[in-house]
């Protein structure tokens, strides 16, 4: 029973109109993120360190309105993966996602990437709606990107199929996955990866993100030292009143291509605080960025 209620919740917020939803996340925000909530004292926590000149006041309302919008990303993503699946081009493999993606701003970049047949690598933060991010993406050119399954078998079975639907292979986030994201770069097919995710204790670099030290992830750099890969920044944008999206392209700047592990560390950084800084509101600040930092004996979180 408890499954069936699940599944029908889900189908549910799959039919639901994105203007709908979005209030919707509003409403929920107000019963379940008080100030005494643990999203709510980490994405606290991250301003503090981020921001820390800012002014009380800024920090509250950034993390309140950050918030209503990770609720958004949740709450909009069964009907962001119906529309994708229900809206095949006739005779293709890729989707209509117009309803969804209201404008797109550096396709030239894809267009010329694929052009040049060496594969791509996407750089997906935690930025708007990221599932629609990779959905786009995936629809341009045949994508692999990492997955964790989750415990829940039935949001496991809907988030895999969610995420595929536009032709994305999911591949697992271990050694074998990381062999199959450089096997798609050799087949001159497209990869995702999450600049903003947390490697364990001794697998990233010690870098800085908003002058903290951060542990960040070396794959991007190593993939594209192994195959030549162009490097696409690619992520969304909201638009308010629940009218869609609008989807960014940017290439990684010219000197991450030639620099080591510990430069392209910085310049990824730097990189993605710059896309944050347009629209802070947008960014996952409750994700547990400051965790498992070599050097650092202060556990952010505790």
């Amino acid at each position: 029973m408890y499954r069936l209620i699940q599944k029908f919740f889900l189908y549910i917020l799959s039919l639901c109109s994105l203007r709908f939803l979005h209030i919707l996340s509003i409403l929920l925000f107000h019963i379940f993120f008080s100030k005494k909530s643990k999203r709510y004292k980490v994405t606290r926590k991250n301003l503090d360190l981020c921001f820390p000149d800012k002014k009380e006041k800024w920090k509250e309302d950034l993390a309140n309105n950050s918030l209503k919008e990770f609720l958004k990303s949740i709450i909009e993503a069964p009907h962001i993966w119906r529309v994708a699946s229900k809206n095949k081009i006739s005779g293709s493999n890729k989707s209509d996602l117009s309803n969804l993606i209201k404008d797109v701003e550096g396709s030239i970049h894809i267009t010329e990437a694929i052009r040049k047949n060496n594969g791509i690598i996407f750089i997906t933060p935690h930025h708007g709606s990221w599932e629609l991010s990779g959905l786009y993406a995936a629809n341009n050119i045949k994508t692999s990107i990492m997955y964790r399954p989750l415990r829940n078998k039935i949001l496991d079975n809907f988030v895999k199929h969610g995420r595929a639907c536009t032709g994305a292979r999911l591949v697992p986030t271990d050694s074998s996955g990381v062999k199959n994201l450089l096997k798609s770069l050799q087949d001159n097919n497209g990869v995702g990866v999450l600049p903003d995710h947390t490697p364990r204790l001794n697998q990233g670099i010690m870098s800085r993100f908003f002058d903290v030290p951060v542990n960040t992830i070396t794959l991007i750099n190593k993939l594209s030292k192994k195959k030549k890969s162009p490097v696409l920044f690619i992520y969304s944008e909201r638009l308010k009143g629940g009218k869609g999206f609008k989807i960014y392209i940017e290439e990684i700047v010219e000197n991450f291509y030639k620099a080591d592990d510990q430069e392209a560390a910085d310049i990824l950084n730097r990189c993605l605080e710059d896309i944050i800084l347009r629209n802070p509101e947008q960014y996952l600040w409750s994700y547990e960025r400051f965790r498992n930092r070599v050097g650092v004996k202060e556990n952010a979180y505790n």
